[in-house]
């Protein structure tokens, strides 16, 4: 696991440990169902960042005859649980909570005390958004949040981020619905809010689900990344055509990369072998997420 990931990581789960156990004080206190299930997705988010620890750490282990590749592909598991924690603790319980008190309205009190805890919580998710943006920096590059989102294999940014941002658009949610609650003395609103931030969570749970389940049915890296891969086999002297190229995710920042490839005539079976081994040292050195490489030397 990279020590950015187990920063980000680190400060998500203090950030959303703090938040949650403010929040059921505060729910307690007020009766708010908005301020209830914002505690529901932060006790979630906690659980979510302890599943991708020990993803992470399990996908560190090295390879062993039973998992041949090792088992880089434990984080997307993790990840994939997250997905679908945040879609049913979150989503469809804070969605359901949200429901019942449209249908049978609570009036909430001591709204000032909720209001206080959601802006403290909006900045303390802010940091940790911050925290996992800086994380991301150096891979996601001039990429969009989005773009980034959906091609990196480091999932546990991914999810953290994902996670950070639902949280930020959730308190948003909240804080609208408590005022509004507070504003007209009607607390319906203050369900609106609830069944909102379900509904956000469901949609960012679909959209995680969908980016890791891809990663766990073989995925090939973004066509950047195959085509410079491509063109560093194709730049050594000792190639003649590269004939056909496969790439797959099978971790974070890991690939196993097959090559067949029709070589310049070679004098020896020895020599050919000493080209093959010369530009899998190259490949590597060149592309540090190459974990596994293979070359088949072929004429067509």
């Amino acid at each position: 696991m990279s020590a950015a990931s187990s920063k980000a990581l680190a400060l998500s789960l203090a950030a959303n440990a703090a938040i949650a156990l403010s929040k059921f004080a505060v729910a307690a206190f007020t009766g708010s169902a908005s301020m209830f299930t914002e505690a529901i997705h932060s006790t979630a988010d906690c659980g979510n960042q302890v599943l991708l620890f020990a993803g992470m750490k399990l996908a560190k282990a090295p390879a062993t005859p039973r998992f041949p590749l090792g088992r880089g592909q434990a984080a997307f598991v993790a990840s994939f649980l997250v997905a679908l924690l945040l879609f049913t603790v979150g989503g469809i319980y804070s969605a359901a909570e949200g429901l019942h008190k449209i249908r049978h309205p609570e009036a909430p009190h001591h709204l000032g005390w909720a209001i206080l805890l959601l802006l403290v919580a909006f900045l303390l998710e802010a940091i940790s958004m911050r925290g996992a943006l800086q994380a991301a920096k150096a891979e996601r590059g001039n990429r969009s949040l989005i773009r980034y989102l959906r091609q990196s294999s480091a999932t546990e940014l991914v999810v953290v981020l994902a996670e950070d941002a639902a949280a930020l658009a959730g308190l948003g949610i909240a804080l609208v619905a408590v005022l509004l609650t507070l504003a007209t003395g009607n607390p319906v609103w203050d369900g609106i809010g609830s069944l909102l931030i379900g509904l956000l969570l469901i949609a960012v749970a679909v959209f995680v689900g969908a980016e890791v389940a891809s990663l766990l049915m073989n995925e090939a890296p973004p066509l950047g990344l195959r085509a410079a891969i491509r063109a560093a086999v194709d730049e050594d002297a000792e190639v003649a055509a590269t004939l056909n190229l496969i790439a797959v995710v099978i971790g974070s920042e890991r690939l196993m990369v097959a090559l067949k490839i029709r070589f310049q005539d070679q004098p020896t079976g020895h020599a050919l072998i000493d080209a093959i081994n010369a530009l899998e040292v190259r490949l590597k050195a060149a592309f540090p997420q190459i974990q596994h490489l293979f070359v088949e030397p072929d004429v067509e």
